[in-house]
């Protein structure tokens, strides 16, 4: 095994992003200490033990056995800073493969390091060992510019990422979330400087840390390369001030966001994968020809905030570009493909971050609260939830300009044919249910019960059967036929109110989730996830209801439970839900 190349480090007052130098590590208590240390003690005889030695061996790290960082493929004591190699508890772990500090070339790491990767910028926290890719050889083959890698194995990542917050030789951080992560710990640990989140393959609640990441501005994705493709990007500069998101941010008008070049062969492939994502042709350069090379190079610095540069990796390097640039063989076609997705992502304007604004008709809106009954005090006590019919919650949303169903209550049958007359036919005639708490309970007693009438004689009809059982009964527009999705307000442990969307039916497991407020960009991506064919105005509409209905459950406090159809224009077919009063 060669002796890895060493790197100086990044020098610690250095500037990131917008000029904002941040303060020191030192202050961050047990973890900073342990990714500082430069004096280690491994504990144990595995070949993840051994491996580590030999990788701190290579370096400039000391083994002691006084050592405060313990790393052990055993139990870590309670007394040392440690690493778990297994199934242990320790500040990194269970189930860590150490950490590479490529600052100061320290590399307490249970994996191969036949050469450390190229120092830069960008920070790596990721999970055990088995659920990537090898990754430091991998970060070496891309010539991925990292300040850290950092292995959190089973645990919680999120005083790793408070001390690289705070690390001044980090500017952007790649995160690839695993067993240990808590929502409300990440949401509080994310926020800060430009990431890139890689969701697991399987966790409890994959719609919450989507959630959790757009709130804390990072980038989301499923996919390996578009995660390291963005970490490209960071490591380039490209797309870093993506921490601030307020409509679009484009340079200036003569510069386009990006220019790829091939150099020598390969150019026709590229070609292709740019016509697929309607992005600009690329330059073709004579690789040979040392003053064309200069030119075009000079001439896309002018055009151009990125550079791609594609061909021979050892021509590659030689090239000094005067803007920041990628490097890549155009033979790699996912790497290509992921990288161009990753610039038309970081290129692309996105919706405004900030809480989405819906200001409610309070005619309206008062109208409906003087028509609840009064609180009801039991030992002397309010009760505080005042359960709500369908057509009550359906009313407060429409004060806040939700589209709902329309519909009306009637107590005898010369007051249902008036209502049929606006409504006009077929409508739906349905029993007036008491308040309840389940929407899916509803509707089924509605099926049940409910009958689509075609003529005045049927409703008059079926109103009158129903009316010997019910207390009123509900007369309600004929809805188009689509998809339909359900809206749940739910509590989360330590991130307060949040609405789960997910379908009504079919084998479709998706589940979304939003914070709340609601922010513009929430609406947008959860809209984009569910609108029918992506239709960009079925988006809008959408994410317009979605932000109406966020809106009054947040305002109203209101415990919800919805239905939406996913017609020509959205509507909310069944309601019901809880008001809380104030005391």
């Amino acid at each position: 095994m060669g002796r890895p190349r060493i790197q100086s480090a990044v020098p610690t007052g250095q500037v990131l992003g917008e000029g904002r130098v941040p303060v020191s590590t030192e202050r961050l208590g047990d973890v900073s200490r342990l990714l500082r240390a430069r004096s280690f003690w491994v504990e144990g005889d595995s070949k993840a033990a051994q491996r580590v030695r030999a990788n701190l061996q290579l370096g400039s790290a000391q083994l002691d056995p006084e050592a405060a960082a313990w790393i052990s493929d055993g139990r870590v004591p309670a007394d040392r800073l440690g690493i778990s190699l297994d199934d242990g508890t320790a500040l990194l772990g269970p189930h860590s493969f150490g950490f590479l500090n490529n600052i100061d070339g320290i590399a307490p790491l249970a994996a191969p390091l036949l050469e450390r990767p190229r120092l830069g910028r960008v920070a790596l926290v990721v999970p055990r060992r088995d659920a990537l890719p090898e990754l430091s050889p991998l970060l070496g083959a891309r010539l991925l510019g990292v300040s850290w890698l950092i292995s959190v194995g089973d645990g919680d990542p999120s005083e790793v990422l408070r001390f690289l917050q705070h690390d001044p030789a980090t500017a952007g951080m790649l995160v690839a979330l695993g067993k240990g992560v808590r929502a409300h710990t990440l949401l509080a640990s994310l926020s800060g400087k430009p990431a890139v989140v890689l969701l697991p393959t399987a966790h409890r609640d994959l719609g919450l840390l989507r959630a959790v990441a757009r709130r804390s501005l990072a980038r989301v994705t499923a996919s390996f390369e578009e995660w390291l493709a963005h970490g490209a990007l960071l490591d380039a500069g490209f797309g870093a001030s993506s921490g601030v998101r307020s409509g679009s941010r484009r340079g200036p008008a003569h510069h386009r966001r990006s220019s790829v070049l091939v150099f020598g062969a390969g150019a026709d492939l590229v070609q292709r994968e740019l016509e697929t994502l309607r992005m600009a042709a690329p330059v073709r350069v004579d690789a040979d020809d040392t003053v064309a090379v200069e030119r075009a190079l000079q001439r896309a610095a002018e055009q151009s905030e990125l550079l791609i540069l594609c061909g021979a990796r050892d021509q590659l390097l030689e090239l000094r570009p005067e803007r920041p640039s990628v490097l890549l063989d155009p033979a790699e076609r996912d790497r290509l493909r992921a990288l161009l997705v990753a610039v038309q992502t970081v290129s692309t304007p996105a919706a405004e971050h900030a809480p989405v604004v819906v200001r409610a008709a309070r005619d309206r809106l008062e109208a409906v609260l003087a028509d609840l009954p009064p609180p009801l005090y039991v030992a002397g006590e309010m009760v505080q939830s005042e359960p709500l019919s369908d057509h009550d919650v359906k009313r407060l949303l429409n004060a806040y300009g939700a589209r709902v169903t329309r519909q009306a209550p009637v107590t005898t049958t010369t007051s249902a044919l008036r209502v049929v007359g606006k409504l006009g036919t077929p409508v739906w005639v349905l029993p007036g249910l008491p308040p309840g708490e389940e929407v899916t309970a509803i509707a089924s007693v509605e099926t049940k019960d409910g009958l689509l009438c075609e003529t005045q004689a049927e409703v008059k009809r079926q109103t009158a059967l129903l009316l010997g059982r019910y207390e009123y009964v509900l007369l309600r527009e004929v809805t188009p036929r689509g998809s339909s999705l359900r809206i749940r307000l739910r509590s989360e442990r330590g991130l307060g109110a949040t609405l789960r969307v997910e379908p009504l039916l079919g084998d479709d497991e998706r589940s979304e989730a939003t914070l709340l407020p609601m922010f513009a960009d929430d609406a947008q991506a959860l809209a984009q996830s569910w609108a029918v064919g992506g239709d960009a105005e079925q988006v809008d509409l959408l994410a317009t209801l979605l932000g109406q209905i966020a809106a009054c459950v947040d305002e109203q406090k209101l415990q919800g439970d919805l239905v939406v159809r996913l017609a020509a224009e959205p509507v909310v077919i069944h309601a019901a839900g809880a008001l809380k009063r104030e005391r």
